[in-house]
């Protein structure tokens, strides 16, 4: 004979029966809410995506660049051209520094002279510049896809 009745074994049977069945159908309604939402997720960015590629990119910062690259490259190599030919000159302002005495108790400072040079002055800045967009466009030529 059993030590507990056959009664409360059956009960407690299906007391564990049904909450497994229970478990699972939830578990199974957590999983088809889980994919619900994974299914507009990707609606989402499949929408992102189709009004991201028909949009025109970038289109003011295309002519902005290519006004940035123009008077770069005017700078580089029209302008010296244009004032050789027309004769004309660069005023330059440069600092001088004065002799000081006396361990430079007296005297001394700067003093600022405006002089005119017979051609183009090429800054570093606007060679730097010009180098910069020669690096950008052979490396954006290089990883263009085939």
């Amino acid at each position: 004979m059993l030590p507990i009745p056959p009664e409360l074994l059956t009960m407690g049977f299906g007391a564990v029966t049904g909450f497994i069945f229970k478990f699972m159908a939830e578990r199974a309604k957590d999983k088809a809410e889980e994919f619900k939402m994974l299914v507009q997720r990707n609606d989402i960015v499949e929408k992102s995506r189709k009004d991201a590629s028909e949009r025109e990119p970038g289109a003011n910062g295309r002519w902005v660049r290519r006004v940035i690259v123009l008077s770069v490259l005017f700078g580089v190599i029209l302008a010296p051209f244009i004032l050789a030919v027309i004769g004309k000159g660069t005023i330059v302002e440069i600092e001088l520094q004065k002799r000081s005495f006396l361990f430079g108790l007296f005297g001394g400072g700067t003093e600022k002279k405006f002089v005119e040079l017979s051609s183009y002055l090429l800054i570093p800045e606007v060679r730097q510049s010009l180098m910069a967009i020669i690096g950008y466009y052979f490396g954006s030529s290089t990883a263009q896809r085939q």
